[in-house]
């Protein structure tokens, strides 16, 4: 299930010089950050979980596997909907 509109709040941050760019969003009482570095490959991407004020959830993944930071953005959002879903229901 996506998020319905009224519980996500968009907005973001670009750093050193366009090749790396955070994305913060909220879910469901979670805030969440995409971030993405650029390479001479392609986009790396990271994302962060917190619940609360505390981390629940890190990953990295270092393949540059992402053609722009809308790809990595994407792909971050959708994991950590499916993430905070399996949580929640839990």
């Amino acid at each position: 299930m996506m998020c319905p509109r009224s519980d996500l709040r968009l907005y973001g941050r670009r750093l050193l010089n366009d090749r790396e760019q955070i994305h913060h969003a909220q879910y469901r009482g979670h805030d969440i950050r995409v971030i993405a570095f650029q390479g001479q490959h392609g986009w790396e991407m990271s994302l962060r979980i917190f619940h609360g004020g505390k981390r629940i959830l890190r990953y990295r993944q270092d393949s540059p596997l992402y053609l722009d930071f809308e790809h990595a953005r994407i792909a971050g959002m959708l994991r950590a909907y499916e993430i905070i879903e399996r949580r929640v229901a839990a």
